[in-house]
């Protein structure tokens, strides 16, 4: 059994790998005071319903955005697992070449998700994560990778907008009926997720005169399935990609390391 954990800026996912099948998997908060007692006891409920006990957990990989929390989990399997958790970073051999100015400083979840979308589709490809952030990050037909682009994503910009006005509402983020706001709602809603609908596809647009014509868009995180309902841009919809290719990387660094 491998643990797979990405950590997001708003949720972190844990994730149960059994044979390189995801089995089961949980939710929660990305709190940033949390202890490294309350990550155990949200671990150990966790195992206790998947019925997995700590002697059949053989490893443990953390993708994360938030290194305060990387940390906390960090010395929470130490303590309690006396296990060492692989540590998702540009610096790891993850199996495809990071031709960035600074692969330290790229996203955890970013490399995770694309050496997921290399392996299960190949190049070329745009990968996008609709997350607190909103990522895209290309792969040539070659496999290689690209580098990306980073936006604000549809609760961040939605914040900024409400933060920044003093009379405008908080509203669902879904989409209304139709693009013109009858009330003030209506139209913040129209504005957010329209607009982002609108950005997506003009970004890809623009990625596909580097990516290749016919690059592939897999797409993931939690508002994908928002921008899927409204656009026909998106080929595959991979909710657990960032899991997988934290679990892809957890067996190539291993299989290195008994060698």
């Amino acid at each position: 059994m491998i643990i797979a954990i990405d950590i997001g800026n708003t949720h972190s996912v844990v994730g149960f790998f059994q044979k390189g099948k995801l089995v089961l998997e949980r939710r929660t908060t990305s709190a940033p005071r949390r202890t490294e007692d309350e990550v155990w006891v949200f671990f150990r409920q966790f195992c206790e319903q998947a019925k997995v006990t700590p002697e059949g957990i053989h490893g443990i990989v953390i993708a994360s955005v938030v290194p305060d929390l990387t940390q906390v989990y960090t010395v929470a399997f130490k303590r309690y697992l006396k296990m060492q958790p692989v540590i998702v970073s540009g610096s790891l051999d993850t199996g495809i070449a990071l031709p960035y100015d600074d692969p330290s400083k790229l996203g955890a979840d970013r490399i995770c998700a694309v050496v997921a979308a290399l392996k299960k589709f190949g190049g070329p490809a745009i990968v996008v994560d609709f997350g607190t952030a909103t990522t895209y990050d290309i792969l040539s037909s070659k496999g290689e990778y690209l580098g990306g682009v980073i936006a604000p994503g549809f609760e961040t910009a939605a914040k900024s907008l409400l933060d920044r006005t003093a009379q405008l509402p908080r509203v669902e983020l879904h989409f209304p009926e139709q693009v013109v706001g009858k009330n003030t709602a209506a139209a913040i809603q129209a504005g957010i997720m329209y607009g982002a609908v609108d950005a997506f596809e003009g970004m890809i647009r623009r990625l596909r005169r580097v990516a290749g014509k016919y690059a592939t868009v897999i797409a993931t995180g939690g508002y994908a399935p928002k921008i899927a309902e409204m656009s026909n841009e998106i080929k595959y919809m991979e909710p657990q990609l960032v899991l997988e290719g934290a679990r892809i990387i957890y067996e190539r660094v291993s299989k290195k390391g008994k060698k």
